[in-house]
């Protein structure tokens, strides 16, 4: 029987933060084989949450290719524990070639939340590349909080869209609150001199779910109101976008988790001088879109018709809650996970601000990520349904 060497390359993936939204799709591509079926010949998939390969249903993998290691705390404050730690539980840890890191740690203190966010992504990089002296690359993923769309009406770049990634930081009074940004610096102090490279993945809005539910995933939150409103109302029922008149024409891009986990095992594998120290946007589509083109088609999938807003348009928070008392019937009579859907639907990524407090366009120009090779694209239709069944599957919603 030929061995692991014998089929695959030498790629030992390691994926930080595998039970949340990007990680569970960046360890799912590769296992799913991409880009090719043998260009990885390990994957470990490493995560604070506990869980099991039953409960994140990733492909099998026959040749056993996939070691998870949950329980691990970033945060322990103690390098040569967290070693010990990796270099124990991580099957052949001195082959680690790539780094995908797409772990996440909130807090409402902005400049703990940076403390944390930094010191975790420095725990992680600097443990594995005294492990590993085969270590290539380190892959950080972000998001459109790099240009500031969490400032709203103090948006700086209103009238430089489609938004590149070589536009400035956004003012130093808001930038030291952003942890993106302490990130990025410290990628960059600690790769001096260093064999390996790194590079920033930019997405909008991501479209899609981990099966173990996301605590702000608006396809998961938008998935259980939906269904509801489609379980109470029944089918062909007209449903309000829960946003407003202005909210309902701006044009953003959608970013879909498997297309956000292809650009960045695409990207990691490219010559150093393409990628080394680089931001990419990446979006389903260089094409925007507005709520007007998506809603009629994410009602659809529930056989509802989607309508544009209305006054006193319920939003999915107050609808549930309106509700709650058959909604926690149906939960029980469908199987459905009662405790996942109402955190879901109580946190702050329900308040899904984006339908209702922007006033500015915030498409992505992709020149970047298409100069450099990656050509995909995936429709609105096809992005919003994966996530939706993905979202069923996960007994999330009706």
């Amino acid at each position: 029987m030929a061995s692991l060497q014998d089929i695959y390359s030498e790629h030992h993936a390691v994926v930080f933060g595998s039970s949340g939204i990007n990680g569970w799709a960046l360890v799912n591509q590769l296992l799913s084989g991409y880009p090719s079926a043998n260009t990885f010949s390990r994957v470990t998939a490493i995560s604070n949450r506990p869980f099991t390969n039953d409960e994140a249903k990733w492909p099998n993998d026959v040749h056993s290719r996939l070691h998870i290691l949950s329980g691990i705390d970033l945060m322990k404050g103690d390098d040569n524990a967290l070693l010990k730690e990796l270099s124990a539980q991580i099957p052949s840890v001195s082959t680690i070639t790539h780094i995908y890191y797409a772990a996440y740690q909130s807090c409402d203190d902005p400049s703990e939340e940076c403390r944390l966010n930094k010191e975790m992504l420095r725990a992680a990089v600097n443990a594995l590349e005294i492990l590993s002296p085969k270590l290539t690359f380190v892959t950080l993923i972000t998001g459109t909080k790099a240009y500031g769309i969490q400032m709203l009406d103090n948006f700086p770049f209103k009238e430089q869209v489609p938004l590149k990634e070589d536009l400035p930081r956004i003012p130093a009074d808001w930038a030291k609150d952003l942890f993106y940004y302490h990130q990025v610096d410290l990628l960059q102090e600690l790769s001096l001199g260093k064999p390996w490279s790194w590079c920033e993945v930019r997405p909008d809005v991501i479209v899609g779910v981990a099966p173990f539910g996301n605590a702000n995933c608006m396809a998961q939150t938008m998935g259980i109101y939906l269904g509801l409103y489609r379980a109470l109302e029944g089918e062909g029922a007209r449903i309000p976008f829960p946003g407003n008149e202005t909210t309902w024409q701006l044009l953003s891009t959608d970013s879909n988790q498997d297309i956000i986990a292809r650009f960045c095992i695409f990207a990691s594998l490219q010559d150093r001088k393409d990628v080394h120290t680089r931001a990419f946007n990446i979006a389903d589509s260089e094409t925007p879109a507005s709520w007007s083109q998506r809603w009629p088609v994410l009602a659809a999938f529930f056989g509802l018709e989607g309508v544009g807003p209305q006054e006193a348009s319920p939003h999915p928070t107050e609808y549930i809650d309106r509700h709650w008392d058959q909604f926690k019937e149906l939960c029980h009579q469908n199987g459905l996970r009662e405790d996942v859907i109402h955190k879901s639907v109580h946190n702050t990524g329900s308040r899904m601000g984006s339908l209702r407090l922007m006033s500015f366009n915030r498409p992505f120009d992709l020149g970047r990520a298409r100069a450099l090779g990656f050509t995909e694209v995936m429709d609105v239709r096809t992005s919003w349904y994966t996530a939706f069944n993905r979202v069923r599957q996960a007994k999330i919603m009706l």
